[in-house]
């Protein structure tokens, strides 16, 4: 903010006085406000959610939990909890739907039913073996699938027949559609009960399933009789349950809430392990919840295995399984800090990043319906408890319940990205409206990746060959070329020319050696993902890339060339054989793109050039097909591909190739507004708090600590 001063003679050293006082006091009592603001205690982050077509998240067709310290399985209704099994130290439960299956096979020998299902899981990730007592005795169904439809677990069935799964084993049924239509018997006192039932239903061949239901505000146990691909079955099977002496069998209205408990069998290397599967239907409404038992943590084998601090929710949702851990908002944030800043971040850093990460996640309130939040950056980073470190941990307890507030009271959603190449994005250059929250065009320090890395001087050899070389590798020559061009000289030999500036990404397209003369062309920073970057592409890559998002770019693609650029100097508008590429919104060129790390950069036209023709006039290359002779000492020689090297107007040597190529470099990492990661870091490193460092990025906001 800037403040007009009038300047008085006589007052000037008391105005002076009292501005670096007003500066000195600013700096010291820049502390947080105490307002209006509630920090909840938990958040609900999805771990696994279908939310259509509009975000993409991840999909898991089931949920294996376990805990060191053991974990109570709890009924969660609108109107009461109750807590409705256990599980011991380690011990494996699983989540899923109760929804259409292919049941491939029924056999009473367990090795068997397990090399079967080994075979299913190269090929599915929703493979399972159930026992049940059938005729007095244990028998093993393999089945596949978690599908929403009968048609669709129809046409796994077929492609299971046809591939011949089990076909070596001696099945006591036939191939079928297993689905969540069943009669139900009960209810029962407890679930010993419900399972002698049971099994005597079991010995007249029928498959029967312990199960739950809510019932007068308690949870009751049943037993439901089947698991049909509809109700054509269930009037004839009632009948035979209830000639079996088996009490109160009824046809349960379809969307009555349950959860059916199958007793599954998993593998552990070579060991094998009971697994019970509580099952879950569809548009029913149930959730269930995993609560530690203990003080140790659950974890999630669906997510490499990570734990979680809080608890664990299993709903249907979206006909689709989803996970959503309940966990303490601070406890939530000791893994988001780390998992986006990391360790090495300094305190004041460490700090920026919890109060812009509190903020948005609060700030998102319940976005994705049933959670406020995913694990992934379509909010932000979240891997449970093992990327934890007692850094960024110690930077949330810092600033406990401090978010970022704007005049109306509400907390901001406070966007950030890794890196804004150097400035800040103008909130139009991302998605076209203006937001007053976020600083724009404001120089960052963001340099921070190429810290103590060499620079790379693009160079052009004798050879014809066009690539990056380190700039140690390279010295001032001196000298010209024949045509005025100055000159440096290779130093060591086998030095390599690499595609991109860089020793780790860079592909070798050749080598030179000791003494070896170079033309350079450009000099530009090392590649680093975080910040200096550069991406080839052919033009088949990009048109396929471009049609996805906008399917009137038609191939082939001759030209490509930005138009327009924001405040920033980020690219708003591009043009592809001179029609405008319609995205969408500008952020969207980095997917449209071939997927390129931000929208600030530069695209360099390879084969793009005006020759003249035979007859003196000109063509525009390649717009204008037509081959390529260049004309030198009475020679004419046609090029067809490789490189050229072209002298402009002004005398710049321009790489060029005859046939179509597209060289995109740029600066930074994400969409660039808000706070830039590195440039908190910068800052951080340069001795301001996290305080400035907040309010250097967002605008019109006040640091507030909410009541907790």
């Amino acid at each position: 903010m800037k403040h007009g001063i009038r300047h008085h003679r006589s007052r000037s050293r008391l105005v002076l006085l009292v501005l670096l006082l007003a500066a000195i006091l600013s700096a010291s009592t820049r502390i947080v406000a105490h307002a209006d603001v509630t920090i909840p205690n938990t958040i609900r982050v999805a771990l696994f959610i279908n939310t259509g077509a509009s975000v993409s998240t991840t999909l898991t067709s089931s949920a294996t939990l376990q805990s060191a310290g053991g974990m109570n399985i709890v009924w969660k209704d609108p109107a009461f909890s109750a807590i409705v099994g256990t599980a011991a130290s380690k011990q494996t439960v699983r989540f899923g739907l109760d929804g259409y299956r292919a049941l491939l096979l029924e056999t009473p020998d367990l090795n068997a039913a397990l090399a079967v299902l080994k075979s299913v899981q190269t090929q599915s990730s929703a493979a399972y073996v159930t026992q049940l007592n059938k005729s007095g005795r244990a028998v093993y169904q393999v089945s596949e699938g978690a599908y929403t439809s009968a048609a669709q677990a129809a046409t796994a069935l077929t492609k299971w027949t046809i591939a011949g799964i089990g076909s070596g084993v001696q099945s006591q049924l036939s191939p079928r559609i297993a689905g969540p239509w069943a009669i139900e018997a009960g209810p029962y006192a407890s679930a010993a009960e419900a399972a002698a039932a049971a099994d005597v239903i079991g010995n007249i061949g029928l498959d029967a399933f312990v199960a739950m239901k809510p019932m007068n505000g308690a949870v009751v146990y049943t037993v439901r009789v089947g698991q049909e691909k509809d109700a054509s079955t269930l009037g004839a099977m009632q009948q035979a349950v209830l000639a079996a002496g088996v009490a109160n069998v009824i046809l349960p209205a379809p969307g009555d809430p349950y959860a059916l408990i199958r007793n599954d069998m998993s593998l552990s290397g070579t060991t094998v392990v009971p697994v019970s599967f509580y099952a879950i239907p569809a548009s029913s409404g149930v959730v269930l919840r995993a609560d530690p038992a203990g003080t140790e943590y659950i974890q999630l084998t669906e997510r490499a295995k990570q734990t979680y601090r809080g608890s664990m929710e299993m709903s249907i949702y979206n006909n689709a399984l989803a996970v959503v851990n309940d966990v303490n908002l601070e406890h939530y944030l000791y893994s988001v800090v780390a998992a986006e800043v990391g360790a090495g971040w300094p305190p004041e850093g460490q700090k920026a990043q919890a109060v812009a990460a509190r903020s948005y996640a609060l700030a998102s309130g319940m976005a994705f319906k049933i959670a406020n939040v995913v694990d992934t950056t379509v909010s932000q980073a979240y891997a449970g408890t093992g990327i934890e470190n007692k850094n960024s941990t110690a930077g949330v307890d810092a600033t406990k319940g401090e978010v970022l507030v704007n005049a109306s009271g509400k907390i901001i959603s406070a966007l950030f990205s890794s890196n804004s190449g150097g400035i800040t994005a103008d909130s139009t250059e991302a998605w076209g409206n203006v937001d007053p929250t976020y600083a724009s065009a404001a120089i960052s320090p963001d340099a921070g990746p190429n810290t103590g890395k060499k620079m790379w001087v693009r160079i052009a050899s004798a050879a014809g060959l066009t690539g990056y070389v380190r700039e140690d590798l390279l010295v001032d020559s001196g000298q010209k070329n024949t045509v005025g061009l100055a000159q440096m000289q290779v130093t060591a030999d086998n030095t390599i020319i690499r595609s991109k500036p860089t020793t780790t990404d860079g592909e070798e397209i050749g080598r030179l050696m000791l003494g070896d003369s170079v033309v350079p062309l450009s000099k530009v920073p090392e590649m680093t993902k975080a910040y200096s970057w550069v991406a080839n592409f052919t033009p088949e890559q990009l048109q396929a890339s471009l049609s996805k998002r906008d399917p009137s770019i038609a191939g082939p693609l001759y030209s490509l060339e930005v138009t327009a650029r924001g405040p920033s100097g980020r690219v708003t508008e591009v043009k592809a054989n001179g029609v405008r590429v319609n995205i969408g919104y500008p952020d969207n060129f980095r997917s449209a793109l071939g997927g390129i790390n931000s929208t600030l950069f530069q695209i360099e036209e390879t084969g793009r050039m005006t020759v003249l023709d035979g007859q003196g006039g000109t063509r525009e290359m390649p717009m204008q097909a037509g081959p390529l002779a260049i004309i030198g000492d009475g020679q004419v020689q046609t090029v067809s591909d490789g490189n050229l090297f072209i002298m402009d107007g002004s005398g710049q040597l321009r790489a060029a190739t005859a046939k179509p190529k597209f060289i995109i470099t740029g600066l930074g990492w994400g969409h660039g507004i808000g706070m830039s990661q590195w440039g908190a870091r910068g800052f951080a490193e340069q001795g301001y708090d996290y305080q400035y460092i907040l309010l250097y990025y967002y605008k019109n906001v006040t640091i507030e600590k909410g009541a907790v």
